[in-house]
């Protein structure tokens, strides 16, 4: 069966959850299973992967599905170069990036505490102790944070229950915050934010001048 035949097979109602899949996962990239807005069209997605992965296949992505985090991702098809394909691709800001990073080691550090649920709900001043610990809470002004969240939700990483500057303000974080950032890039981070800590640096101000980060 191709995908011709599987579209004439379609409901009309199937037609238009397909469609919307299609939209969200090319302008967001992430669909995640634990997110009351996308759950329905994660699980579209699942049941039907063939035709997915048959669609995006002559845009030159392909569908991912991580069922144990409850995670699709639109992502480059393998072997074809990264440079050449502009759509679908964020770049992250290095103040983006250092909050992006900060908010994934907070999201593994409470999964390897034993939290049984993969969305992570934190208070906005464990994020602001993480950038602390880090000395890089300088380079991440109060009034940026907003729009550094805002992005992120942009794409399912992180939603926010409140408004930035709230004491009660929450963070919810979604496992998709693990596929956000290319693995050497994110072993890059560690290494400085690493030598910030030992070597007792200002911050990473001079390391990340002229670095960005690639998001997919």
């Amino acid at each position: 069966m191709n995908i011709s035949q599987d579209w004439e097979n379609f409901t009309s109602t199937d037609k238009l959850i397909f469609q919307n899949c299609c939209r969200k996962l090319l302008g967001k990239t992430f669909l995640v299973r634990d997110k009351q807005a996308d759950r329905k069209h994660y699980f579209f997605v699942v049941k039907h992967m063939d035709i997915f992965l048959e669609y995006f296949l002559f845009m030159g992505f392909e569908i991912k599905c991580d069922k144990d985090n409850g995670v699709v991702m639109l992502d480059n098809c393998s072997g074809i170069d990264k440079q050449k394909l502009i759509s679908n691709r964020y770049r992250f800001t290095n103040e983006e990036t250092i909050v992006l990073c900060c908010l994934w080691l907070i999201y593994v550090s409470r999964i390897k505490e034993g939290t049984l649920s993969s969305v992570i709900m934190i208070g906005v001043s464990d994020l602001v102790y993480e950038l602390e610990k880090y000395n890089v809470r300088d380079m991440v002004k109060k009034t940026g944070l907003g729009n550094i969240v805002t992005v992120l939700k942009r794409y399912s990483l992180v939603d926010l229950d409140g408004n930035i500057g709230d004491i009660d303000c929450k963070l919810i974080l979604y496992p998709s915050l693990q596929f956000a950032l290319d693995t050497d890039e994110f072993s890059r981070f560690v290494k400085e934010v690493v030598q910030v800590v030992v070597e007792g640096k200002d911050n990473l101000e001079e390391e990340t001048d002229e670095q960005s980060d690639d998001f997919e």
